[in-house]
């Protein structure tokens, strides 16, 4: 399996003024037993090699020279691809459209991680066909990409998949990692608007007979460092979650 990484964001409501990109933002991580401070994309690359996948690109804004060099100097096994224009996160994934060829693939955004490992290793190693959701239950989900879902047994379907919305379908928040196939880049590519959405594309695949199921994960199990409001908690749950790897 591949993995793709989308880091374009040029972290305008981190607080961020483009000087230092919202992926490079250090949060901790336990290495060889020891507690770091490491970007974020850092964590999310060395993830990826634990879990068995050593093909992973990351999408990056052409005139990002910092986070481009990071990469190159720490990580030089991994593809740099370029987001030309600010589009949308869908626009960002579509970028990886030839790295990523005719495989099912790893999708993560560059300013969050799934701190649940058990979950995203699980992901990662199913084999049977589909598009794979992470979600976690939100109080304001109007905020949100959120899930319609249908329990079948023991696995959860998601059935629609709905952008922000005033009137969202359930209180599952999408996060923002996620197993699909490559029919996705279809639909990414058949979107002409001028900010290109992920949801409504998986939303079609869903429409079209793709299955798609959820993976439910507690809310804190979800961390993003989108928001400058939420760059303290990231700090305190990935310290937390790192010491408690070492006891």
């Amino acid at each position: 399996m591949k993995a793709l990484i989308t880091a374009a964001g040029r972290g305008v409501r981190s607080g961020l003024d483009g000087k230092l990109r919202k992926e490079m933002l250090p949060v901790y991580d336990m290495r060889d037993g020891r507690l770091v401070l490491r970007p974020m994309l850092d964590v999310i690359i060395t993830r990826f090699h634990s879990m068995g996948i050593d093909d992973i690109a990351v999408v990056l804004e052409p005139s990002d020279d910092q986070t481009h060099s990071y990469i190159s100097r720490e990580f030089p096994e991994v593809m740099v691809l370029h987001q030309e224009k600010q589009k949308g996160f869908g626009d960002a994934v579509l970028a990886g459209m030839e790295f990523i060829d005719d495989e099912r693939f790893a999708l993560n955004a560059g300013d969050g991680i799934l701190l649940d490992e058990k979950t995203q290793s699980d992901c990662i190693r199913q084999k049977t066909t589909g598009n794979i959701l992470t979600v976690r239950r939100v109080k304001n989900p109007e905020n949100y990409g959120t899930a319609r879902i249908d329990r079948e047994g023991s696995q959860l379907v998601v059935r629609e998949v709905v952008e922000k919305s005033a009137n969202p379908p359930s209180d599952y928040a999408l996060c923002a990692f996620y197993i699909l196939e490559p029919g996705i880049f279809t639909h990414l590519a058949g979107d002409v608007s001028e900010n290109v959405e992920l949801t409504p594309a998986i939303n079609s695949m869903i429409r079209e007979g793709t299955p798609t199921f959820a993976k439910v994960v507690k809310h804190d199990d979800w961390v993003s460092v989108g928001r400058v409001d939420d760059y303290v908690r990231v700090l305190s749950e990935t310290l937390g979650r790192s010491r408690g790897n070492v006891n």
